[in-house]
């Protein structure tokens, strides 16, 4: 039941489509500390949940481009 209420935690969940976009397209090329940089910046403010699920995405999308 707690997880089918909506979390009041923090920001909307929103990403700028445009920036996600030119992030997930790069992502390969980009290295570890930059990375890291543009995925705290793209999460800033969001709550724990909707930057857990963007964060995961983005190491799936790593290990995709690894193999």
């Amino acid at each position: 039941m707690p997880d089918s209420n909506i979390a009041n935690q923090g920001g909307s969940g929103r990403v700028d489509p445009v920036q996600f976009r030119k992030l997930m397209e790069g992502w390969g090329r980009m290295q570890a500390r930059d990375q890291a940089r543009a995925l705290q910046e793209l999460t800033r403010g969001m709550s724990p949940r909707h930057r857990e699920a963007i964060e995961n995405y983005f190491r799936n999308l790593a290990q995709s481009n690894r193999r």
